[in-house]
């Protein structure tokens, strides 16, 4: 189940309100006037451009970076994350951050299955050819896990590698169903190779011991980005 709202962003959200520039009223000069100028916000233009323009000083600008609201997920969770951008290029990285305390020492995760409370995403846009733009973008968090039974599974005292076919971006566990003196573990939670092994618990110490069980991993897809930059499961 998603925990993260779905909302498309526009020029007016992502514009800097305290970001004003000049512009010369056409009446005054059509009127032989001396020309006059005034602030006025990003959002009241209804068409701008920056490479190479000079406006209000400034020739050209920068990557367009957009940061989204901060979701606070109420405890340290595990998790992983869909997003989907639309934009004027190729140029466009989605980067989702970690923060201990939602406000300082953001840290850039790898994508795949992640921990934490308070999230955010991070849309970089290229200013390439055309100036960056940004026309939509939508991420979400993700809690549901995916799983996959193996009937009648050989286990060897020396321990097992589950067949996987699914890809995995981070093991949770597993589920067995076994003989009654016999305990599956699992051993070893690499996501591209997770291994079991069975005990003989009518043994003292509990000694390892060859077995027949139906075991069932369980884990988090795998996601990663597109040569758009959207994520996605993979």
């Amino acid at each position: 189940m998603s925990e993260f709202s779905i909302r498309t962003y526009t020029w007016q959200d992502l514009a800097d309100e305290t970001v004003g520039s000049l512009y010369m009223d056409a009446g005054y000069v059509d009127a032989g006037y001396a020309s006059e100028t005034q602030a006025i916000g990003w959002q009241e233009w209804i068409e701008w451009t920056g490479n190479g323009t000079t406006i209000d000083g400034s020739t050209g600008f920068a990557d367009l970076v957009y940061t989204s609201p901060v979701e606070d997920l109420g405890v340290s969770r595990t998790f992983y994350p869909t997003a989907s951008v639309r934009s004027n290029g190729t140029g466009v990285t989605i980067a989702v951050q970690i923060s201990a305390d939602g406000s300082t020492g953001w840290s850039t995760q790898t994508l795949g299955a992640m921990t934490g409370r308070y999230i955010r995403f991070v849309v970089t846009v290229v200013n390439a050819s055309a100036t960056a733009r940004l026309d939509e973008f939508e991420g979400e968090f993700f809690f549901d896990f995916i799983q996959e039974t193996f009937d009648n599974l050989s286990i060897s005292a020396s321990g097992t590698t589950l067949p996987i076919a699914n890809t995995y971006s981070g093991i949770l566990g597993i589920r067995y169903d076994a003989p009654i003196n016999r305990q599956v573990v699992l051993t070893d939670v690499t996501k591209t190779a997770p291994k079991v092994i069975s005990y003989d618990m009518d043994t003292w110490g509990r000694v390892a011991t060859a077995t027949t069980a139906n075991v069932t991993v369980i884990g988090f897809p795998n996601v990663a980005a597109d040569s758009f930059g959207n994520i996605g499961i993979t």
